[in-house]
């Protein structure tokens, strides 16, 4: 409800308006039971044409005005949702493209398609034919305000039949959420297996998974084939009740008003417009009653987005160092996964000069990746810190931070978006010709010439059909669009042919004369030779560092370098 308020008052003028012509429409809801009262009364006792005539054209009157009333609410009520929605939409996206890696990395992503989904239920819980219903409810009092001035004991009948009604309804609604909840979790799991079939589709053929996969879904099948038989007919009993108890509220109307008929109490007509206003009480509580519990399931969905919106955050108001020229520091650097074991490196403690470079090495497993992710703010350290240019990485501001470092990830991940698209995410005013530089150096210009849309080729499910050699050259010419100090590339020659090799060397070679400071974790000998400083991640649980040093290694006519361990702080 916090957020209907907020939506009702987000424009105060147009609530008014609102709340007006709700008011307008509710006494012109009197005509109709006003006018049968009249007829039967006046025309039908007297049999005067002109008392019909008159009363039909006012009648006619009042129609065409609570139609007037009732498009431009709408309208009205529309223009209030607009706004709001957009902003939870983009509140969305802000929060989902802001929080912090590694606590997305924990979160299951069937859960996160989930939210947004529910966006769309969010929305359609406020669109004006819910809010219109929580305006009319309040007005249901009135009508059975015009019953009691007819018959205070049918006004007490039609309210015994409108709270036995609205508590039934909620006792119905709440036995419907937790079976709608059962269900939304247990089709967010089938859809995850799905998903999965479809990625691994060559995985489930060759290894002939589908005995696997039909005991897993013939259980999820059966459990949700029997959560909706269940659900539709939880829906079914609360609508029989509904239609029920309002035929029954009109049978014992009739037969208490037929009653007071006889005895003289009231007329035929105010019989009848009894029966009247109370219905149209009735079903302004039942729309009330179903509109409450959409509405309680969009507040569900929003504290959910609130606590995604409140998780944490990526820095992008810190620092921003002027002329920075590719100068790190690890002190004390630490990361621990949660739910580890214990660390996979500590205690490293390393300076690397602006034009050094750097290879790190190590199994697979052995933190590589994830020191890629930390040298790129995707994640933090448990213990320590990164210094860039001598301030701390968590004090910089990560988008100034992400446009010095020209990162090749090992596992490259695109938008389903074009390929120039996906190459102009960090640098979007480079130009066609330097941009065309970059595709050459990253070997792609044969594969965009063999494409019938070239750069404007769509990325459907982010490239993940296309070869693997090309996926990676593509990442290497988007990772070149950058103009960063910081070279960080994580295996970059994994997966390219001897073509695709070649030019890895050639731009690491051009990187180092340009004086970049060059981070690269690497099995590659030629790669690793080329290392000013070696970082071995295989020792634990701290790492060794070794530095080449040139004059010693001529000396001795082969290459070879001195062991210095890092020391605990």
């Amino acid at each position: 409800m916090k957020e209907l308020f907020n939506r009702l008052f987000h424009q105060p003028a147009i609530a008014v308006l609102t709340f007006v012509a709700t008011f307008f429409i509710a006494v012109l809801n009197l005509g109709s039971p006003i006018f049968v009262i009249n007829v039967l009364n006046r025309y039908v006792n007297y049999g005067f044409d002109g008392t019909l005539v008159t009363l039909t054209f006012g009648m006619m009157i009042v129609i065409f005005l609570q139609y007037g009333f009732r498009i431009a609410r709408v309208r009205m009520i529309g223009s209030l949702s607009m706004a709001p929605d957009a902003e939870i939409h983009a509140g969305f996206l802000d929060s989902l493209t802001r929080t912090k890696a590694g606590v997305i990395d924990h979160m299951h992503s069937a859960r996160i398609r989930e939210m947004a989904k529910n966006l769309n239920t969010v929305q359609a819980a406020h669109e004006p034919s819910n809010l219109t219903a929580i305006m009319d409810a309040p007005f249901s009092l009135l009508y059975i305000a015009a019953v009691l001035f007819l018959s205070p004991l049918l006004a007490f009948v039609a309210l015994l039949g409108i709270i036995a009604m609205a508590v039934s309804g909620f006792l119905s609604i709440y036995q419907t959420k937790k079976t709608q909840d059962a269900i939304a979790n247990l089709s967010m799991a089938h859809q995850s297996i799905v998903s999965s079939v479809i990625q691994g589709s060559d995985t489930v053929r060759v290894f002939n998974g589908r005995a696997f996969l039909e005991n897993i879904f013939s259980n999820q099948i059966r459990k949700l084939t029997w959560l909706r038989f269940r659900l539709a007919g939880s829906k079914e009993q609360s609508q029989s009740f509904t239609l029920s108890a309002n035929s029954l509220m009109s049978v014992i109307l009739y037969a208490v008003g037929s009653f007071l008929v006889v005895r003289g109490e009231i007329t035929v007509g105010a019989l009848i417009g009894a029966n009247i206003l109370a219905s149209r009480s009735y079903m302004s509580i039942v729309r009330l009653v179903q509109t409450g519990y959409l509405l309680s399931m969009a507040g569900n969905i929003l504290k959910e987005l609130s606590a995604f919106s409140n998780l944490p955050a990526e820095n992008e108001k810190g620092t921003a160092i002027h002329d920075y020229k590719g100068k790190l520091e690890f002190r004390d650097i630490s990361f621990t996964y949660q739910g580890s074991t214990g660390p996979l490196f500590e205690s490293l403690n390393l300076t690397i000069e602006p034009g050094t470079i750097l290879i790190i090495t190590g199994k697979n497993g052995t933190g590589k990746t994830t020191l890629a992710r930390l040298l790129t703010g995707l994640l933090s350290p448990t213990r320590g810190e990164i210094l860039v240019g001598g301030i701390n990485l968590t004090q910089i501001a990560l988008p100034w931070w992400r446009k010095q470092v020209v990162y090749f990830p090992q596992e490259p991940v695109f938008l389903n978006a074009s390929i120039r698209d996906n190459l102009k995410l960090i640098n979007t005013d480079i130009s066609e010709e330097e941009l065309n530089l970059v595709i050459r150096a990253a070997d792609l210009r044969p594969f965009l010439d063999r494409t019938p849309g070239g750069l404007d080729t769509v990325l459907a499910e982010g490239g993940r059909y296309l070869p693997l050699g090309i996926r990676r050259r593509i990442a290497l010419a988007r990772a070149l669009v950058s103009e960063g100090h910081v070279v960080v590339f994580d295996e970059p020659t994994e997966g390219l042919d001897t073509d695709g090799i070649k030019a890895v060397y050639s731009i690491l070679n051009n990187m180092s004369k340009s004086g970049k400071t060059i981070i690269v974790m690497s099995h590659d000998p030629n790669i690793v030779k080329a290392g000013g400083y070696i970082l071995d991640l295989n020792i634990k649980p701290v790492a060794g560092i070794s530095m080449r040093r040139s004059e010693i290694a001529n000396r001795k006519g082969k290459n070879e370098a001195s062991e210095i361990r890092s020391q605990e702080r």
